[in-house]
Formats: C-alpha cells, structure tokens, sequence
C-alpha cells in the first residue's frame, strides 16, 4: 500500500461529505469521532474502518453464542457497514479494498438470519452465465387485502451497495412490502465480474424473472427503487421491462453524461465501476447512459425526488424525468441537499406510502 499524498484534510472534508450517511445507516457516533480524530491521510482509512468493524462483530459472536439473536443481528450489520464504508469509495490498494469490501458482504450475511425480517441471500441467474448477487426479505405480513407482498427491487447507486439499502428496505417492510436489494454490473460484488454497462436493466430483469418463485411474495406487484445514479437506473429499467407497476427515482440524471465531466472523487468511481483507468473509456461507457429513446416508455407511475440545493446531480436532470415521463410527478424539496439527506423524515416515508399504495 502507497501513500497516494491525501492528507488530513482530504479525511476531514470524506467525514464532513459523508457524516449524515454514515449515521443514516447505523454507524455509532462516538465510534466515527475517533476515527476522524485517529486517521491522519486517506491510506489509513480502510484499515480503521475495518478494524472497528472487526469490534462490532465481535459483539455480534458473543451475543450469537448468548442466544441474542437481536442483539447478534445488530452487531454483525453494523459491523457490515464499517467494512462498506471503509471500502466503498477507497481505490489506494485493490487487493485490500477487496478484502474488506467482501468481509463486509460476509457480515451481512452472518446479519441476515437474525434480523426482522430476515435477509436471504439470492442469486439470480443472468444472460452471460454471470449472476446477479441480492438479499431477499419478506415480512411476516402483507398490505391489507392481499394475501402476499409485492416486491420492490431496490437499486443503488455509484458507490452504494445492496448491503447498505438496508435502512431504505425497513420502509417497505413495515408497510408489508417485500425488498430485493441487489447489485448490478458495477456494483457491489457484481462488480468483479461485469463492469458498468448502459444493458444495466438486463441484470435486473434477471433478477425479476428469478422473483417469480419467492414463498411469500407477490411478484405480479412489483416496484423499483433507486437512489443518485440508481435513481437513473430505476427510470431506465422500469421503462425497458413493463412488468414494473411503480417506479420511484431519488436523485437520479436523465443522462449520466460524461464522467469527465464530474468531480475528482466521482470520477474516481466511474473509472472503478467501469473497470479502467482511461477517462476516455469511461466517457464511452457513461454518455450511452441516458433515458433518451426510453422515456416515452416509462408507463409505470413514477415519482421522482429532488432537492434544490444538490451539488452532484443538478435537480433539474432528475426534474426532467418527471416532466418526460407519461406518469410522473416531481416530489421537490427547495433546500434539500444530495439524495435529500437533510429531508430524510419527509421523503422516506412519503415515498413507501406512494408505492405502497401503487402496489396494492
């Protein structure tokens, strides 16, 4: 591992970019302010993340061996998030990314069992002989009036992975709505074997046809999801599969554009999710990545949500979807920040309920 010169500073302005994320998705507060106090440069920082996350699933053993089965679910996912977010942006050394990034998907997985619902993990066979890797859970109870959940695929973004959508799929399940959280190509572990393509929709519809057959779920009511770059792929794989009834986009481009075009620490992602170092290749792979010439074919309801004061994604590529979209409506917070992280309360639930009642 080398030392890529990115200081203090650089870890200071990570943890100001990413501190509301970090608590969204579980991480203990006290836990990051000594993490932000004991990482001097950004080659540091995947090891100090993991290493907590190796003390919380300690925890998580100690409560399985006591029989605390809730205590032990809530050890091992959070444990799972410090791996992700210790790898999830950080490209200073592959061979130990990957390490960490694959003990985070494994301490999901040891999460799973114990949590409620419980996560099961799939994989759905895909056009290529590669499968598309995804965690499966149905609650105990479906909306009223129906027998079985509808399903709702939930997507991520950039440098978000299906293990962290965990707290996005607990909307749907105290609804009685059933989640699919999964990777596609350029995500997650379906990264290391397919890269980020504009055929994103063909892995998903993959993972739909593989939904058929869940105990539990009602698969003929389906939604998606997405959030940042996944709420593009949300749009773009509803309007190239019409079994979607509902669609909701969180902060998502009509057309990626070019990856040259973005900030340094975006375009560091996109290099990575499309396996290269050539800015170049990458613009080929992002600029074919648009809803031109699929719009019109995005018949499903579909919300799509913005915030005025978004830096990466301007509102007005995720307003365009609304506006273009034979059934869509705009749900806009005017000082809403990326993903709307400071509107979470509002647009979450607001969101669940909307496709809730799209799906039964």
């Amino acid at each position: 591992m080398t030392d890529d010169g990115r200081g203090r500073e650089y870890v200071e302005d990570r943890f100001d970019r990413w501190w509301t994320r970090f608590l969204a998705k579980g991480l203990d507060r006290y836990d990051l302010q000594n993490l932000r106090a004991d990482i001097d440069t950004w080659a540091e920082w995947c090891d100090a993340f993991a290493a907590v996350g190796e003390e919380h699933a300690e925890r998580g053993r100690d409560a399985e061996a006591a029989g605390n089965s809730t205590s032990a679910g809530e050890h091992y996912l959070r444990a799972s998030m410090y791996c992700h977010f210790g790898s999830f942006a950080w490209f200073v050394d592959e061979d130990r990314r990957e390490t960490v990034h694959r003990r985070g998907v494994e301490l999901f997985e040891k999460a799973g069992p114990h949590l409620d619902p419980a996560a099961e993990r799939i994989e759905a066979p895909c056009p290529g002989g590669v499968d598309v890797p995804g965690f499966l859970r149905v609650p105990s109870h479906s909306p009223d009036g129906l027998d079985e959940s509808p399903l709702v695929i939930l997507l991520s973004g950039l440098d978000s992975t299906k293990e962290e959508q965990h707290t996005r799929a607990s909307d749907f399940h105290a609804r009685g709505v059933a989640t699919l959280s999964v990777d596609g190509p350029g995500q997650g572990e379906a990264w290391y074997t397919r890269p980020m393509t504009p055929e994103y929709h063909e892995a998903i519809s993959a993972a739909v046809d593989h939904a058929q057959g869940f105990d539990g779920v009602d698969a003929s009511r389906l939604g998606v999801y997405g959030v940042s770059i996944g709420g593009f792929y949300a749009p773009h794989v509803a309007a190239n599969d019409d079994r979607f009834d509902a669609c909701v986009g969180l902060a998502g481009p009509f057309s990626v554009g070019a990856a040259s075009m973005y900030n340094p620490s975006m375009r560091e992602g996109f290099l990575h999710a499309c396996h290269t170092d050539s800015l170049v290749e990458a613009d080929d792979v992002t600029e074919r990545m648009t809803l031109h010439g699929d719009i019109e074919n995005l018949t499903a309801p579909s919300l799509m949500i913005a915030g005025g004061n978004d830096t990466v994604i301007p509102p007005e590529q995720t307003e365009r979807i609304a506006e273009r979209a034979p059934n869509g409506e705009l749900l806009y917070y005017p000082d809403g920040d990326h993903v709307c992280k400071n509107r979470v309360t509002q647009y979450r639930p607001y969101a669940a309920d909307w496709m809730r009642e799209r799906l039964s």
